[in-house]
């Protein structure tokens, strides 16, 4: 795996810091991925400020920090490094596998970091895959396959990019022919008693690709990078708006057309069997923003409210029953972190929408709200039920 494979993690300024417990979480949650730390892995510490200028106002998304928040995100590098070195649970690689932190001088935002991270002299990337992610998108499933899916993408040269499962994915092939009128069933790839199932959209979430892919194809179209550039905004909408163009055309033309398309963009969601209730999302996004390092011992629970019945909200496998022109088939999910709790401005939930929703309800697919103040959800039994993860 160390020969093969590099981790790239991006970090930013946090409210947490200098607490070192979203990234303790994070590689907690690689023990769930059969060798992950027996890779090569990077975090990769972005600046706090921009290149033009400094700022004092509090902007965490843009980089823009305080000094009481830069001086804490120094010390936060501090102690991960010392952590690292000392290889103190669970910065510990195995076998092989090695953990650096490397800092970028100044405010990159993420799709320049990436691109920083490739062009670094000497290389800190020089194994033919990278699995990519953030510091907040915990693996909350086991995950078997990585190294057969490694295998297979040396053998199949068509496959160039896999994202592992989120709730944006499950039930993917429903949920687009729903949203965007994609029939995209008869294009997915059979492999290992699961499927490879194209995405329509580049979804910035965790996810494996060929170095040669960023070098060759990512960064040669984006030359130009902003501080505020973000590769599911920049290529997701490019994908999609391609992809629609063919959407009119007979069944047989389609197919082929969707397949000549996607073909440059190469990329899949893997799962790993075929039953789509039975499919079960391996990522969970906590928000690094939304959480401060907890000031008494119980962990935090972010994202959703508490349930009612606690038995209920440990059934993992109770599926959502959406509504028929529903966007989406993803539960709701709380994570309990030690270390970690809401930053209180965060945590409360408005009862009133803030502005006009632009896009459909991912609940009803009607235009102007989205899924939360949908008013076909009458009563909690209407919404998808509680998944409480322990991270």
């Amino acid at each position: 795996m160390e020969k093969l494979l590099t981790v790239l993690i991006q970090t930013s300024p946090l409210p947490s810091h200098p607490s070192t417990a979203l990234l303790e979480a994070l590689f907690r949650s690689f023990d769930r991925v059969d060798g992950l730390k027996e890779a090569h892995i990077i975090i990769l510490a972005d600046g706090c400020e921009c290149e033009e200028e400094t700022s004092s106002t509090e902007n965490f998304k843009h980089g823009t920090v305080s000094p009481e928040t830069r001086a804490n995100y120094k010390q936060h590098l501090q102690l991960l490094q010392e952590k690292i070195d000392n290889r103190q649970a669970p910065f510990q690689p195995l076998k092989n596998g090695t953990i650096q932190l490397v800092k970028l001088p100044y405010r990159h935002g993420s799709a320049r970091a990436i691109a920083a991270a490739f062009n670094m002299q000497p290389s800190v990337i020089s194994r033919p895959y990278i699995l990519i992610g953030q510091h907040d998108n915990f693996f909350v499933r086991d995950v078997a396959y990585l190294a057969s899916i490694l295998r297979y993408m040396e053998e199949e040269s068509w496959l160039q990019c896999v994202h592992f499962p989120s709730t944006a994915t499950l039930n993917y092939v429903t949920k687009v022919k729903r949203r965007y009128q994609l029939d995209i069933s008869k294009c997915c790839v059979g492999y290992n008693g699961g499927s490879f199932i194209p995405l329509v959209f580049w979804y910035g979430r965790t996810h494996l690709v060929r170095s040669s892919y960023y070098t060759d194809f990512i960064l040669t179209q984006c030359p130009n990078l902003q501080v505020s550039d973000h590769l599911e905004e920049l290529f997701g909408t490019v994908q999609l708006n391609e992809l629609n163009k063919i959407k009119k055309r007979s069944e047989d033309e389609f197919e082929h057309e969707f397949r000549r398309v996607h073909k440059k963009y190469a990329n899949y969601v893997y799962f790993d069997n075929d039953t789509p209730e039975e499919q079960m999302e391996v990522l969970y996004h906590m928000s690094g923003r939304k959480v401060r390092a907890a000031t008494s011992s119980t962990p935090s629970e972010q994202e959703m409210p508490r349930p009612n019945n606690t038995d209920d909200a440990q059934k993992s496998n109770t599926r959502f029953n959406p509504h028929p022109n529903s966007f989406t088939s993803a539960r709701r999910s709380i994570a309990s972190v030690p270390g970690l709790e809401f930053v209180p401005s965060a945590s409360g939930s408005s009862s009133k929408p803030p502005k006009k929703f632009k896009q459909n309800c991912f609940h009803c697919g009607k235009k102007g709200h989205s899924f939360k103040f949908c008013p076909s959800i009458q009563e909690e039994t209407d919404m998808p039920s509680i998944d409480v993860l322990q991270i």
